[in-house]
């Protein structure tokens, strides 16, 4: 009797970290967020910034675009009001907190980067890090 060892390929093992590791972050936003907004409720007027804000996209399909938008509208606090598709990508959205819209951009794009991350084939010659010099955390 012989015995198959099941070996997952380099790709696709990088591919599932990316997207476990995109999961996580976006729940621990989502959480971030919902408390944000919970608390602007209990405590009407303590925070909110409100400011429309054009976000520079480097997503080059139309389902990483969408995928982008959905994202950013499913985070409370956020809402993507319009998309500006080729030739270059764009989101017009709306923020709750976005008292330094140059901060707000970043944040929007480090969700697009890390969303690209785990969209993208291992091997895309346009990887999410491609002539990316830095990295924001929040």
């Amino acid at each position: 009797m012989s015995s198959h060892t099941m070996t997952i390929p380099r790709r696709t093992a990088v591919r599932v970290r990316r997207v476990l590791r995109f999961a996580g972050y976006f729940a621990v936003r989502l959480v971030q967020a919902n408390l944000a907004v919970a608390w602007e409720i209990l405590t009407p007027g303590s925070r909110l910034a409100p400011a429309v804000v054009r976000v520079p996209l480097r997503a080059a399909t139309d389902t990483e675009v969408a995928a982008v938008a959905l994202a950013v509208s499913l985070t409370p606090g956020t809402l993507t009001l319009s998309v500006q598709g080729a030739p270059t990508a764009a989101l017009w959205v709306h923020g709750m907190y976005a008292a330094d819209p140059v901060a707000f951009r970043r944040a929007v794009t480090d969700l697009e980067w890390r969303l690209l991350a785990a969209l993208r084939p291992a091997a895309h010659p346009d990887g999410p890090d491609a002539g990316r010099t830095e990295v924001v955390r929040r």
